[in-house]
């Protein structure tokens, strides 16, 4: 069965320029807003990461990921919306994490599946906005949540066909292995894949490792993929 790539690919690219264009309202919202810096949290599962971040003072995060104590303590942001002060437990978090300048904190969470996606304003000041947020900073915040979600999601999506892709190889490669030494030895089929799994084990390397280097020392050609993967 083949995917249509190329759609794909085209609809990928679209969700990325989706999420730059977006990127670039939310600096002009919190510009807006009067806030300092601004970060967008992807929390799923166990993990948390900041897929996004701007500062005024052109301050960068670190480009590695979050330790998992900090993903820890920043799973408790949640579906927290509204205004959060620096003093408070989630503000000491917010403010250790993300911005430390930042006195007090504008939240707008967006949940999606088994994810929350959560804007988060710093403002140099006590107090945030709070009301009366313009409907345009609302526009883009609604895009740029839905962007985030959209282009990890296709990421998410295209690991897990990579990964399918490459499992369904391995056992082609192990197939034409098995049937070599059946050819050869007289094995039954059984046996032929008892005996390729008996050298993996001992060699430690994987099955279909072992059955592609039993393809080319027989001079044989590796099975073609049946599926294409996403670029």
């Amino acid at each position: 069965m083949e995917y249509p790539t190329a759609d794909v690919i085209d609809f990928a690219s679209t969700l990325g320029r989706a999420l730059d264009s977006a990127s670039s309202g939310l600096n002009r919202a919190a510009i807006e807003l009067g806030a300092g810096e601004v970060a967008v949290l992807l929390a799923g599962g166990h993990r948390v990461e900041i897929t996004y971040f701007w500062s005024r003072s052109n301050r960068a995060l670190p480009e590695e990921p979050l330790p998992l104590w900090q993903q820890d303590r920043l799973r408790a942001v949640g579906g927290t919306s509204g205004s959060v002060e620096a003093g408070t437990p989630l503000g000491q978090i917010l403010g250790q994490t993300i911005s430390p300048n930042s006195q007090s904190f504008l939240l707008f969470p967006w949940q999606v599946r088994q994810q929350v996606v959560t804007v988060v304003f710093g403002f140099a000041g006590a107090k945030t906005p709070g009301e009366g947020v313009p409907s345009a900073i609302l526009d883009s915040l609604n895009l740029v949540r839905l962007a985030t979600w959209s282009v990890r999601e296709i990421a998410r999506l295209r690991a897990e066909l990579k990964a399918a892709n490459d499992r369904l190889a391995g056992r082609k490669l192990v197939e034409c292995a098995k049937r070599i030494l059946q050819a050869e030895q007289g094995l039954s089929e059984e046996e032929a894949y008892a005996h390729i799994r008996s050298l993996s084990r001992k060699r430690r390397i994987t099955l279909a490792i072992l059955a592609e280097e039993i393809l080319r020392t027989r001079g044989q050609k590796k099975p073609g993929a049946a599926v294409h993967t996403v670029a």
